[in-house]
Formats: C-alpha cells, structure tokens, sequence
C-alpha cells in the first residue's frame, strides 16, 4: 500500500481538531480496515484496575486476558491488571485481538510463536515467555487465522 499525506493547516479547527480526506481508487481493498484504525484512534487505551486504583494502559502494551475465578485480568509485559468488562466485550476492542479459549483472548501483537505439537495442541507463546494453550474447540478457528497470514 502506498501512502502520501499532505498536511495543511486551518485556522478555523480547534487544538484537538483535525479534518481527514481520503482519496483512493475504486476498488481499494485496503481502505475500510484504514478507515475503522483512524476511527478507533483515540480507543487505543483502556482502564484497568490495578489494586484499589484505576489507571490507564495502552492496549498495545496488553499480551492476554483471561479469566480467574469471578474475575478477568489482563496481562502486561511487567504486571497483571482486573479489568471491569465481559471476554466478549474486550474481544470486539481490537482486530488483533483473538480468542484461543472461552476464558483467555490474546493480542497478536505480543505473540513470539505458535507452537503445533504433534497432537494437533496449540501452544502460544509471548514475548515475556509466558505460555498459554488453545482449547481444542478453538483450534480450527485459529489454524484458519493463521492460514489467512501466511505468506
């Protein structure tokens, strides 16, 4: 994809205001995902519980969630984190993110490997070597994910 941007300034926007023009060629396959990234912007952070506080972390930053108890958690490369929402909720945040088990949805991004033992089970590894394993029911649907990718 090739990309050129031209910058103009307009002294009618306020500070924390910008117009976005998109010229493209009819049957540009690429723009609706650029569309729904530029939309999606300023959702890139979410609020998590850390303790008794309430902070904010970049969802970047955020290798899993899952589920613990009544409780679901997210996990950073230096911390783990409650979160307030619902698995199904979180998993509609991102497109990089991917459900491998009813109780754990990782970020793609922060994925080191797969892992396909000979047994068909599915290992996922992270960049902080940490490990979680798809469930069984969950295998198909992430094998397809991967096919979509590869080269």
């Amino acid at each position: 994809m090739d990309i050129h941007i031209n910058k103009t300034e307009n002294q009618n926007l306020n500070n924390d205001e910008f117009n976005i023009n998109i010229e493209t060629s009819k049957d540009n396959k690429n723009i609706e995902s650029l569309i729904e990234y530029i939309e999606n912007f300023d959702n890139q952070k979410i609020f998590v519980y850390d303790d008794y506080n309430m902070i904010q972390i970049n969802i970047d930053d955020i290798m899993y969630f899952y589920s613990d108890g009544n409780y679901n958690f997210c996990k950073t490369k230096n911390k783990k984190y409650r979160v307030k929402g619902k698995l199904y909720e979180i998993e509609k945040k991102s497109n990089n993110f991917l459900r491998i088990s009813k109780g754990c949805i990782i970020n793609i991004k922060q994925v080191k490997s797969f892992d396909i033992g000979q047994n068909r089970n599915v290992l996922v590894r992270f960049y902080d070597d940490s490990e979680q394993y798809v469930s069984r029911r969950k295998i198909k649907e992430v094998m397809n994910y991967l096919d979509e990718r590869m080269i």
